[in-house]
Formats: C-alpha cells, sequence, structure tokens
C-alpha cells in the first residue's frame, strides 16, 4: 500500500523483490498491487536475510548515489515463541543487512516500519522484541539519518477494505470463520444431528451455539485500529516533513475497546453466542465442544496480550486516524469473507 501513496506523490520507486528473474520478481510484485502499478517501478532482486539484502554489486554500483531514501517494510509479523528464530533472523538480521546496503548505496536518509507495541517496557513475545532490537540499531545509525515509525494494528484500505495479508487483527477471527464454514457443511447434511450436538443456521446463515464457547478479554482496555491507507499517509507525511533521528507514533488517538471490537466483529460474522469467559468452561460441556473450545484456546493464545491490556498511545500522525465504528469493522470483515481470511477456496 505505501508503494501506491508513494507513486501517488510522485516518486521514483525502486522495489526490492525476491524472484528466480526478472519475471518471477514482476509476477510477485503484480501479484500486490496490480500489472499497472509494477510496471511503474524498477525491481530489483533482493532478499532481505541475505548479505547487503541479497543485492548484487553490480546492482550497487550503478545505482549509488541515485537512490535518496530506504524504506525497509518487509519482515515476520509472527510472534509466536516457536517462531522465534525465523523472527530474529527477519527483523533483526533483515534491519541490519537494509542499513548495510543503504550505507553501500551511499543512501543519507532510512525509514523504518515497526511497531507501536515496542512502547512496552518488556516485550511479551519474540516479534516485539525483534523489533525493539531493530529499531535501536536503525536510530543508532551514523551512515546517515535514520526515522522509526511505529503504526498500532494495521488493518485494511478503509474505502473497501482490501489488505495484502491476514495476521494481526484478522488472524484473531479467522479460526471462527473456518470453523463456521465446518459446521456449515455438517448443517448442510443432517440439520436434526447438528441440533443434537449444540448448534444450528438461521435462514440468513447466522450460527447459533447452544453451548457458548468463551474467551479471556479486557472489558476496560482498549485495541489500536489503524487503515492501512491512512497509515502509510501518515508515515509519508512524517519523512517529508518531520525531524529525523526519532520514532513517531502513527496510531489513533481514539481507540475502541477490545471488548466492543470483539463482540460487533463476531455479530459481522453472524456468529452469535461467543462470550467473554467469567468462570469454569468445562462445567456441563460436551466432548464435542470441548474439543473446540481447546483448539480455539490454542489459536488465540498468542493473542491474549493484545485483548487484555494496551498501553495508552500518544500519536504523532499529523491527520487524525480514522474512526472505528460499526461501519469500519463491517468494511475489512466483509473483505476478509470475500477473501476466505486468505485460506485457498
Amino acid at each position: 500500500m505505501h508503494l501506491l501513496e508513494l507513486l501517488k506523490r510522485n516518486y521514483r520507486v525502486i522495489c526490492l523483490v525476491r524472484g528466480n528473474d526478472e519475471v518471477d520478481r514482476f509476477k510477485r510484485l503484480a501479484a500486490v498491487v496490480g500489472q499497472d502499478i509494477a510496471s511503474r517501478v524498477q525491481i530489483i532482486n533482493g532478499e532481505i536475510t541475505q548479505p547487503l539484502a541479497g543485492v548484487g554489486w553490480e546492482i550497487i554500483n550503478r545505482l549509488r548515489g541515485e537512490v535518496d531514501i530506504v524504506i525497509h517494510h518487509a519482515g515476520s509479523i509472527k510472534f509466536d515463541r516457536k517462531w522465534q528464530n525465523e523472527i530474529m533472523a527477519t527483523n533483526i538480521g533483515g534491519t541490519a543487512n537494509m542499513l548495510t546496503l543503504a550505507k553501500a548505496l551511499s543512501v543519507n536518509y532510512f525509514c523504518y516500519d515497526s511497531t507501536a507495541y515496542t512502547l512496552n517496557q518488556i516485550p511479551r513475545n519474540p516479534y516485539e522484541e525483534s523489533k525493539q532490537v531493530a529499531e535501536k540499531m536503525v536510530l543508532d545509525w551514523h551512515s546517515g539519518k535514520s526515522m522509526v515509525w511505529r503504526p498500532s494494528i494495521v488493518v485494511g484500505r478503509l474505502s473497501d477494505g482490501v489488505t495484502h495479508g491476514f495476521n494481526g487483527y484478522y488472524g484473531f477471527f479467522s479460526g471462527f470463520f473456518k470453523l463456521k464454514e465446518h459446521l456449515s457443511k455438517k448443517w448442510a447434511l443432517n440439520p436434526e444431528q447438528c441440533r443434537v450436538e449444540g448448534f444450528e443456521f438461521t435462514e440468513k446463515g447466522i450460527l447459533i451455539l447452544s453451548q457458548p464457547l468463551c474467551i479471556d478479554y479486557s472489558r476496560e482496555s482498549t485495541l489500536n485500529l489503524v487503515a492501512v491507507n491512512w497509515a502509510v499517509s501518515a508515515m509519508t507525511d512524517l519523512m517529508e516533513t518531520a525531524r529525523w533521528n526519532t520514532a513517531y507514533n502513527v496510531v489513533s488517538t481514539d481507540p475502541p475497546k477490545v471488548a466492543w471490537v470483539i463482540e460487533r466483529s463476531f455479530d459481522i460474522l453472524g456468529i452469535e453466542n461467543v462470550k467473554r469467559l467469567t468462570g469454569n468452561i468445562n462445567v456441563g460441556m460436551t466432548s464435542f465442544w470441548r474439543n473446540i473450545q481447546t483448539t480455539i484456546n490454542s489459536q488465540l493464545e498468542r493473542f491474549w496480550p493484545y485483548i487484555n491490556y494496551e498501553p495508552v498511545f500518544i500519536s504523532d500522525a499529523l491527520t487524525p486516524a480514522p474512526i472505528v465504528d460499526l461501519q469500519f469493522l463491517k468494511i475489512m470483515l466483509q473483505y476478509a469473507i470475500q477473501e476466505n481470511f486468505g485460506y485457498r477456496k
């Protein structure tokens, strides 16, 4: 999405893209931004986990002095402990390689896309830890001036919900989406048996659970969602006007309660009787629902810190983020449903 914003502002852009050859790299970029946009940029081969981000010296020598700013968005957004080595190699090692590349290109300015959750003094997972380390590397870079952007939870484009990934906010609900899809198939085969097991579908396709599924989430904490088009516009504004060698929060100043987001999102998904955890969830639960609850628990465990505590962020953006209301959530989730939450159809 940032590529579109930069082109709109008449920047000449060079994209670092993995691929076996020029055709493969063009196809990779076009799959994300479309052929028209991909044809407007120069594409070079690269891989951020490699020295000099995988860019060959022939290309470096040709581009030296021709590049004004390096913008580093690439990275791992996984945060499960089991992916720690990959996360660190990508987010810390990849950033180090990009800084080395910027120096080799004689670039004077370096922008880094981090996360607002580095503001937690103690990182809650490898993702936050890796971003804290990478931020320090960027701000300590002595070969030029640097800037760190700290967006909160970035979701799709405000106009139509388009997003290039279904992690974060979407990842929280994707398991419920797949559960509804699975139960819908069972309902189509034998509605009476489904009622015995404890669920049914209305004529409008709403899934009603007779046995509630439970989630442990705060009623007081907030969830700081921002639309990607606003985020990249805010980042570019900062790049063009703000002081360098500084980190800037790209966040909403009026985030909704996490409870409201979760409950309204289930309304939009058409799933009834997912409840906030208030007691022993296993009491009176059949083995059918106990297995589903166990699966849900394992899927949501990594999100627990984000739905139970969030710092109060101060925004450095020059314009306020769009308000997250019911229509905002509908736009984001309707696109996710249309795209099957990124799962192959």
